[in-house]
């Protein structure tokens, strides 16, 4: 199964309110549940000197990945 998960990291830039704004990025997690999914994109940012935090995390409703990895014979 796939996730989709959402990731804000810090800017520099402040809101209103004077809290940093979040730059937002989505991540493809290959895992079983939503639970490993946020063990993984947690050791993912960990790697990172940014601050950041999970904001959403979304079982992607796909059945299959066509890349060259998984299906090369279409790659030919």
């Amino acid at each position: 199964m796939h996730y989709l998960v959402t990731v804000g990291y810090e800017t520099e830039n402040l809101d209103r309110n004077g809290n940093p704004r979040l730059q937002k990025l989505k991540y493809i997690v290959e895992a079983e549940s939503v639970e490993e999914a946020t063990i993984v994109a947690s050791k993912y940012r960990a790697g990172d000197i940014r601050s950041s935090q999970s904001i959403a995390i979304v079982k992607m409703p796909i059945e299959c990945i066509i890349d060259k990895k998984n299906t090369p014979e279409y790659y030919k």
